[in-house]
């Protein structure tokens, strides 16, 4: 059933009135979801970032420890002296020295495990001792990038971590280690500076951060100068397309990145979140469940008898309303069976009194016709005699005598129009023996020969063309009758080259013919339009004929002629 508009059903009212009640509800909900993950992501990234700061600041203890051991040996003179002045640390002459160096060294890796190594190195020749290696050999190891910055330190610690690169190139760089150097006796004056290196395992570093991993998808990375040093648990790029939950901490030199994906950290709240929009989806269908309830109980009568009234409003006095409730919407129901059939009643009554009338009135209206031409035929006739007394009064006679045939006969109502218009050239012959200073042209579209015409509609049109404009003016004339189709509209046209009518005069008569419509059977009996009855009569006719979208229409000037036009809807019946 199609629904006004504008109007809202009651059940769709009655589903948004729930649906109200629980928007703050709702609302609480949802905001009280959301606060409390950002409270709790807060929470985590507080955190999550103490705990890296914790380890930052062990890494950095670490790197003060490895300061302070370099610096103890660096500046402890049993070394230095073995070291100073001297071309090559690996003569025979001081390898006993060497040989203390490397316990010293040893026992400095035996102290602190995270040192796996132990290194000092002869800047001019490039040969050292090492705790693992014994003595080594590292050519061209004063070209090395980590060893100038080692001398530009001027005797602080510097902290060197190999790329890929560099440990291809070396055959004693390893990138699992981190380089911790330090130039020896930097106040002293060698000729060559000579430098000591602690090697600390990546696994040392990666021990301190490793108790931060909470999954198998969490990572983390160490970093030095913003260059990686180690990552816990590289992770793909199936992983990383998800929402990361990132935080870093950093310091002078190290920094620390904590990567976890989101629904991992988020675990807990998401579940919460997902309970909270369950109750609020049952919630909503507890809603409109409720309101299809009330609305079965109480709306759907309600709609039954609203689809009653339109029906009934849309001209099916037949309907019923079919109902088995006893209730007090049965007893409504069954008023409006009885208050239908008794407005039927009443309309059918009242339309068919209505019916007669216009039947009555539109006979009368045709009738009027009749008699009218009849009377100034005959006086034309009267007046030929007179004048001519030749034999063409018998061919007025024999077409006056088809015009009333037709008229009269058959008791037809319409006609195609190329009839109607053979019909209408027996009165115009007429009239061009009583005067025949006129002449006709009949211009028919090919499409609207075969449309039906209401009967004597035209014949009151051309009188008034010749009586009252072609009889006036001087010199030949012409009467034009041509007719076209406009979309489902017939169009015909009246026009002469008369004298036309006053500019007054057709305001007036325009004005009049204006207040006719299918309601309106009176006619404007004023003393200045008795003449022109006639248009009065035709305009009536098509509107009780052809209903209020039929129109007859009147354009004049002065000296200039007068066109009458018909504007004809093609009724269903007309059509087919």
């Amino acid at each position: 059933m199609k629904r006004v508009p504008g109007t809202h059903s009651i059940q769709t009212k009655l589903t948004l009135t729930f649906l109200l009640i629980l928007i703050p509800l709702v609302a609480v909900s949802v905001f009280a979801n959301y606060y409390s993950r950002n409270i709790l992501n807060e929470q985590i990234s507080d955190r999550t970032e103490g705990a890296l700061l914790t380890t930052l600041e062990y890494i950095e203890q670490m790197t003060k420890s490895m300061d302070q051991q370099t610096l103890l040996i660096a500046s402890n003179p049993n070394i230095v002296d073995i070291w100073s002045n001297v071309d090559d640390p690996l003569r025979p002459d001081l390898l006993y020295g060497i040989h203390t160096v490397q316990q010293q060294l040893s026992a400095l890796t035996n102290v602190n495990g995270a040192v796996k190594e132990a290194y000092i190195l002869h800047g001019e020749s490039g040969n050292g001792v090492s705790t693992l290696k014994g003595g080594v050999k590292w050519p061209g190891v004063k070209e090395e990038f980590w060893f100038q910055q080692t001398i530009d330190a001027r005797g602080g610690l510097v902290t060197y971590v190999p790329t890929d690169t560099e440990v291809f190139r070396s055959n004693y760089l390893n990138n699992d280690l981190i380089y911790y150097v330090r130039q020896l006796d930097f106040l002293s004056h060698n000729k060559e500076p000579n430098v000591m290196i602690l090697a600390v395992d990546k696994l040392a570093f990666r021990s301190i951060i490793q108790h931060l991993q909470t999954s198998e998808n969490t990572n983390i990375t160490l970093f030095y100068n913003k260059e990686r040093v180690l990552e816990t648990n590289p992770l793909n790029e199936e992983v990383r397309s998800k929402p990361m939950f990132n935080i870093q901490v950093e310091s002078d030199y190290w920094s620390i990145e904590l990567e976890q994906p989101m629904s991992e950290v988020y675990h807990l709240s998401r579940n919460l979140q997902k309970f909270t929009f369950v109750i609020i989806a049952f919630s909503i269908i507890l809603a409109m469940w409720i309101s299809w309830l009330v609305y079965s109980g109480i709306a759907k009568p309600l709609r039954q008898l609203l689809g009653a009234f339109k029906q009934f409003g849309s001209g099916n006095l037949t309907f019923q309303v079919e109902h088995r409730r006893k209730d007090e919407f049965g007893l409504v129901m069954n008023g409006f069976n009885r208050m239908a059939a008794t407005q039927r009643k009443l309309i059918e009554d009242d339309y068919e009194k209505e019916l007669r009338l216009a039947k009555a009135e539109f006979s009368l209206l045709q009738s009027q016709i009749n008699p009218h031409f009849l009377y100034n035929t005959l006086d034309t006739i009267y007046s030929v005699a007179l004048k001519k007394q030749v034999p063409e009064i018998s061919e007025m006679v024999i077409n006056l005598a088809r015009f009333f045939r037709v008229s009269l006969g058959k008791g037809r109502e319409s006609f195609p129009l190329s009839e109607t218009v053979q019909h209408l050239m027996y009165y115009i012959r007429v009239q061009q023996l009583r005067k025949d200073h006129f002449t006709v042209h009949i211009q028919l579209a090919e499409e609207t020969k075969g449309i039906p015409m209401l009967k004597l509609i035209l014949q009151p049109i051309v009188e008034n063309a010749i009586i009252h404009g072609l009889d006036k003016s001087r010199g030949e004339s012409e009467l034009t009758i041509r007719s076209q189709m406009d979309r489902e509209r017939l169009i015909v046209e009246v026009s002469d080259t008369g004298e036309g009518i006053p500019e007054p005069v057709l305001t007036d008569l325009r004005h009049e013919l204006s207040l006719i419509n299918s309601q309106s059977y009176q006619h404007a009996e004023t003393r200045q339009f008795r003449r022109y009855y006639g248009l009065q009569n035709v305009k009536s006719r098509i509107k009780l004929y052809y209903g209020d979208e039929a129109d007859l229409t009147l354009e004049s000037a002065a000296g200039q002629g007068t066109t009458v036009k018909l504007i004809l809807p093609i009724r269903k019946e007309d059509r087919e």
